[in-house]
């Protein structure tokens, strides 16, 4: 069964809650604005945050969902982690990837935690690079 991409995506944001939920993290927040963007998910267990980025597909004809995190994207999730943390000083932030592929039955889920880290550029070190 095919779905139409936005259920679709609202499916997998749902499904990667769920993902969540089961290994004993507490939602804080889904789809959260901020000016650089958005954060498709944002979690917590103990003392570690967790900014999640969803990518939700159907059809491998166009790559993984994790192949659509470019190094711009990466980038874009550092400073929306940057922006969560600065309302949140105490915590400490874990950048993590779910691709979920809907294969017309179920939610295959690959679940990428601390998939990359920010690295301060050595000639800004004002600027954060993934």
């Amino acid at each position: 069964m095919r779905l139409p991409p936005h259920a679709l995506g609202k499916r997998g944001e749902r499904r990667a809650a769920w993902h969540y939920l089961l290994r004993g993290y507490r939602i804080l927040a889904r789809n959260v604005r901020l000016p650089a963007g958005e954060i498709d998910l944002v979690v917590k267990r103990g003392a570690t945050i967790v900014i999640a980025e969803v990518k939700t597909r159907q059809s491998v004809a166009a790559g993984e969902g994790h192949e659509a995190v470019t190094r711009a994207k990466r980038e874009r999730m550092i400073r929306l982690g940057d922006q969560w943390g600065a309302r949140h000083p105490h915590a400490q932030l874990r950048y993590d990837i779910l691709s979920l592929y809907w294969n017309g039955w179920r939610f295959v889920v690959t679940h990428y935690a601390d998939a990359f880290r920010p690295v301060a550029d050595p000639r800004r070190p004002w600027l954060w690079r993934a």
